[in-house]
């Protein structure tokens, strides 16, 4: 066999074993949540059930209906990615506003022990790029954060540095190994395999940030903490002014 065949059969192959790995993984994902949704909205028909326990029951059923949610829109955007049909669709927006927003939404979900900080007095950056991924990218660094922190700070931050755009999630949670760092953002890659996700959340930001012609990337100390980064330049964003 010639060269050319060789590697095109070792491609058809690595093809094959991740479709197959991402099947598996979806299917276990997608049926712990929907498990649960089902089973606890089943007990909430009961008429045995007290005032505390429905509120409990919905609060679980929310919960996982996020969570679903969450993982068919990795999935879809996996798949859209994977098809050559991931669209970014530009727009002129204040980069701080989206940020305010997000930090509004995941105050709320802020476990007990931990502060969540983001600098009100920052400047606002006025940017010409898709404001929907880019909540999605930073939503995407916030959930990690609060998944793996427990008590301590998380920190939204972002920057003018040089031409570029710095934007940061810091947390003081249980950090990553340097050895993980360098798969960190690969498809299925989980740093807990005990945590609940699909594995996709980093590999499509990734993919996201690059489309917009930026770098993303992770600083990690194990047991002390994580910084997960990406910049965007400012040029190419068409930032109209900063004030």
């Amino acid at each position: 066999w010639s060269k050319e065949l060789i590697e095109a059969k070792a491609r058809a192959e690595e093809s094959d074993r991740m479709k197959s790995v991402f099947l598996a993984t979806m299917s276990h994902e997608i049926r712990t949540p929907l498990n649960a949704i089902v089973g606890f909205s089943s007990l909430l028909t009961s008429a045995e059930i007290s005032p505390e326990e429905r509120e409990e029951y919905s609060a679980i059923i929310s919960t996982n209906s996020e969570l679903m949610l969450t993982l068919i829109n990795d999935i879809l955007d996996f798949s859209k990615i994977e098809a050559s049909t991931f669209d970014i669709h530009p727009k002129k927006f204040d980069f701080k506003e989206i940020c305010e927003e997000i930090y509004a939404v995941h105050t709320l979900k802020i476990p007990d022990h931990v502060r969540f900080s983001f600098n009100r007095d920052l400047p606002s950056v006025k940017l010409n790029s898709d404001p929907k991924r880019l909540t999605q990218v930073i939503s995407n660094f916030l959930t990690n954060a609060i998944k793996f922190t427990s008590n301590g700070e998380i920190k939204l931050d972002y920057r003018l540095k040089e031409n570029k755009i710095y934007v940061s999630v810091t947390d003081t949670g249980i950090g990553i190994s340097e050895e993980a760092c360098k798969n960190i953002f690969d498809r299925f890659v989980k740093l807990n395999a005990h945590k609940q996700g699909t594995g996709l959340g980093l590999s499509i930001s990734k993919s996201i940030i690059e489309k917009l012609g930026g770098n993303i990337g992770v600083c990690s100390t194990l047991g002390k903490g994580s910084t997960f980064w990406f910049t965007l330049p400012l040029a190419t964003n068409g930032v109209s002014d900063t004030r």
